[in-house]
């Protein structure tokens, strides 16, 4: 049910255990923060992969869990993720620590923002991001994405929400 797609140096795919035990890893340092962490409760990190797999039975899409091609090594994830509070489904990422700054968040957004475009049928996605999250701002902007405005959560915390192009960008 959920396919996998390839780039040049990742498979982005299914779920597996390894993905969760990098996943734990990850929500336990500051890196986390945008994400809502740091923390060490496993049943946070399992819950996170989860909701991004019932997606798929949910949506028809969800989570994409990336793997270095070459090592089998898990970097991270790309999701369309689209929990019952957004009005449209959201790309993020999250690349651990030991892959950033190597391109792969780029690779894997590009294809995944593809497959949405191409096999989905998505008008232009948008993605969620905290202005302190300066990373994720620069990749938004590689990927061609403008600010359009901001979702405010409950808790008070506000994000930007970036456009991506649409099809064939």
């Amino acid at each position: 049910m959920i396919p996998t797609l390839t780039t040049s140096r990742l498979t982005l795919g299914p779920f597996s255990m390894a993905h969760y035990e990098a996943f734990h890893a990850f929500c336990a340092t500051d890196r986390s923060r945008f994400l809502g962490g740091p923390t060490d409760d496993p049943r946070d990190s399992w819950d996170s992969c989860m909701q991004g797999l019932g997606q798929w039975i949910a949506r028809g899409y969800g989570a994409f869990f990336m793997t270095e091609t070459a090592t089998g090594t898990p970097v991270g994830r790309t999701q369309l993720r689209h929990p019952i509070d957004l009005d449209e489904p959201e790309l993020a990422w999250a690349v651990y620590e030991r892959f950033e700054g190597k391109g792969l968040a780029h690779e894997a957004v590009l294809a995944v923002r593809e497959y949405a475009y191409r096999t989905l049928g998505f008008a232009p996605l948008m993605s969620l991001i905290a202005s302190e999250n300066t990373r994720s701002v620069a990749l938004a902007e590689k990927l061609g994405c403008v600010p359009d405005g901001e979702k405010a959560y409950d808790s008070d915390v506000s994000v930007t929400i970036y456009r991506h192009p649409g099809v064939g960008a």
